[in-house]
């Protein structure tokens, strides 16, 4: 696995990912009788017939929650039983995926948009006929997308660049051999299959220092399907996949077939010893400190204090171990009988992380299985492939791009008053839990206070934006080369940070990113530019609209300081638990109730993994408690904060994507996501009329949370 792919996971799983919201409103709730309800929503329901269809990312009109209701067979989804399909029905029923696609949400409309205005930027630079200055932003995006686009190039390019470090694999005699030869790839340009990769961030004891980060093995298609019991139909289109990329690589069908045995079996071995997903998230699992002596005794098959030298991170008084159990099983395998079957795995993995850059052949073989593993009928074509990969490479430069271009000021200030008020309510929420110690409570709003934001774009752009440098293909230059020049960018800039102090105002998030996060490391949140724009935010939305949209935003990014992961870390974004014993037995045993709680969702007859889900629902149902504290008894702002949020998580899947978002995802399905936190929110039952025998009802004992 490619060092930019691993740190990118890593980063999630310090990380709590994704939180996000929606535009308009969900209407008021006031002393209309149900007849009347059932009139209006009738007669807007004939209304809505008679319209004239619009498209899917024009419509942001939210169902009316007061006006629009009823109890008629004809009258459609009640909101008493199904929040998230009345209010989204209207919208729903316009989505269309194209061929092209496994999955729709405001996110992807947006990032859509956003890659638009980006690919005009292409555009207008491959046909201005040019010359710009080397290094500048103009002249890497021109050069690069020159690369991309010469498949010609691409074809006699082949794999050129990598033959000689796919040599040192396929040539190598021994298990000492093999462990070089991996150390050396991954030394150089961030290649991991095996053994021998790491990542360097911050050192989760002590934030302020960087850490060598020892990584796993990559598991290819992923434990999840490895083990799946709904999953085997995938294990076996991804086996199918290897088979094909070995024959392209120049094996012949039986020796493919081979070799495809020898890694499922190594796979399906490695994954038997792998940590699950939840389990990453668990610094009590997954930080494990180990000397260079230390290390050599987990890894007793390898030449440790050589592997660490070919790295370039020998002489650090410590080495973290993610995965202990997956390095002891990866140890026990590195024995010569299995030196062929080794050899072809990370042979595969490099094939895998390049396809896409390689010729032809390789990027359709990746593309088609990515295809068939999300349900995807069609590709995207090559124009649009191109240009993604394009901006893929040069993240950096397209941010700067879209700054100059998009980011307003104002928006920034408002959002900016809406976190004051959020970190604010917090504050309130954290001091009336009965079940938190005084001192306890003043550690937890120290953390409040202490907490940075980030909105909008860095003030200082990362150093590997200039390191990145493009070589056209004019001076011999290819896609293949300079994706290599990106990986070993990556390598240096993070070698360059060990043994410095960290820099907390440094961004890892392009401002052209649709998302949000919270890193527990630097205790920080982080809105990036592209986020505050409707249907996440709107200066022309009502104040109960805008909460329910970027405010839930907020909210939730902030509740993951205290979610099941980040509560474990201090103001200083240090491990360590500052929780006593007691309140820590009663976290999680309100934790447990919210794991059994989701578990009990289910999405095409598979429930919900209530431990996957555990950090995200944690934080949906905290950023609900803090939005409907701020608005109090304002049922007219209530009604308008529960419709945009639930608009905005409307999306539609294919049946493949959705089993993916199962087994992977940390957050809940879209559907769940609403559903599940208004059934568990107490000022859901206060404005509209739920009984006990409405599908939304769920008992007052029965409702969950941490933040209450």
């Amino acid at each position: 696995m490619r060092k930019k792919l691993l740190a990118l996971l890593t980063a999630l799983v310090l990380t709590a990912q994704l939180a996000g919201c929606s535009t308009q409103t969900a209407g008021p709730v006031g002393d209309e009788s149900q007849d009347s309800i059932k009139d209006k929503f009738n007669s807007a329901r004939a209304e809505q017939k008679d319209a004239e269809e619009t498209t899917a990312a024009q419509d942001t009109t939210v169902p009316d929650a007061r006006e629009q209701g009823g109890d008629e067979e004809d009258a459609g989804v009640r909101y008493q039983d199904d929040y998230y399909e009345y209010v989204n029905e209207n919208l729903l029923s316009k989505i269309e995926l194209a061929a092209t696609d496994a999955h729709w949400d405001w996110f992807g409309e947006l990032n859509a948009v956003v890659s638009a205005e980006m690919e005009d930027i292409i555009d207008d630079l491959a046909n201005d006929k040019k010359t710009y200055e080397k290094g500048s932003s103009e002249q890497k995006i021109k050069d690069m997308y020159e690369c991309v686009t010469d498949m010609e190039n691409r074809e006699e390019t082949g794999l050129g660049p990598l033959k000689p470090h796919m040599d040192s694999i396929r040539n190598a005699s021994s298990i000492d051999e093999y462990v070089d030869a991996l150390a050396h790839l991954s030394g150089e340009f961030g290649f991991s299959s095996i053994v021998g990769g790491y990542n360097i961030m911050q050192d989760k004891a002590d934030s302020s220092e960087y850490a060598v980060y020892m990584m796993y093995a990559d598991t290819l298609i992923g434990k999840e399907y490895v083990e799946g019991q709904n999953t085997q139909e995938y294990m076996d289109l991804y086996l199918e996949y290897i088979n094909n990329m070995l024959m392209e690589f120049g094996m012949t069908a039986d020796e493919a077939a081979q070799s495809t045995d020898s890694i499922e079996g190594l796979l399906r071995d490695i994954c038997a010893s792998t940590l699950a997903t939840e389990q990453l998230y668990d610094p009590a699992v997954t930080y494990n400190v180990y000397t260079e002596q230390e290390l050599q005794e987990l890894y007793s098959n390898v030449d440790v204090p050589r592997m660490l030298k070919t790295l370039r991170v020998d002489g650090q008084d410590k080495y973290i171990v993610m995965d202990v159990e997956q390095a002891e099983k990866i140890n026990s395998l590195l024995v010569e009988e299995n030196l062929q079957a080794l050899k072809d795995y990370s042979t595969f993995v490099m094939l895998n992380d390049t396809a896409e850059y390689a010729n032809a052949n390789y990027a359709r073989l990746s593309d088609d299985m990515k295809n068939a593993l999300y349900g995807i009928t069609e590709s995207w074509g090559d124009e649009k492939t191109w240009k993604n990969l394009t901006q893929d490479l040069l993240p950096w430069d397209f941010g700067m791009i879209y700054v100059e271009q998009h980011f307003s000021a104002e928006d920034k200030e408002a959002v900016e008053e809406m976190i004051e008020q959020i970190l604010d309510e917090y504050e309130t929420i954290i001091n009336r839990q009965d079940w938190m110690s005084d001192a306890t409570k003043k550690k937890a709003i120290r953390k409040l206070e202490t907490m940075q934001v980030k909105i909008g774009y860095p003030d200082r752009w990362p150093a590997a934006r200039d390191m990145m440098q493009v070589t056209p293909i004019s001076e011999g230059g290819s896609l293949l080369s300079n994706l290599l020049v990106s990986m070993q960018v990556a390598i240096d800039d993070s070698l360059n940070k060990l043994g410095t102090k960290v820099d907390r105002s440094e961004w890892d998030v392009t401002p052209q990113t649709i998302n949000a996060m919270y890193d527990p490391l630097n205790n920080e949140i982080i809105f990036p530019a592209a986020i505050l724009q409707a249907p996440f935010y709107d200066s022309d939305n009502s104040y109960g609209a805008n909460l329910g949209g970027i405010g839930f935003v907020i909210a939730h990014e902030v509740s993951h300081a205290f979610d099941s992961s980040g509560a474990l870390y201090d103001e200083y974004g240090n491990y360590n638990v500052w929780w006593t014993d007691e309140e820590l037995a009663e976290y999680k045993k309100m934790s447990q109730s919210i794991v059994d709680y989701y578990s009990n969702y289910e999405m095409m007859g598979v429930k919900v993994n209530g431990d996957l889900t555990l950090m995200e629902n944690i934080a949906d149902l905290g950023a609900m408690t803090c939005i409907t504290s701020i608005i109090g008894d304002d049922a007219k702002a209530l009604d308008e904060a529960f419709g945009q949020m639930t608009y905005n998580w409307a999306s539609e899947d294919t049946a493949s994507f959705m089993m993916y978002l199962l087994n992977t995802d940390t957050h809940s399905p879209n559907k769940v996501r609403v559903n599940a936190v208004l059934s568990s929110c107490d000022a859901f039952y206060e404005i509209y009329d739920i009984k006990e025998t409405d599908g939304m009802y769920v008992a007052p004992e029965d409702r969950v949370g941490i933040w209450k």
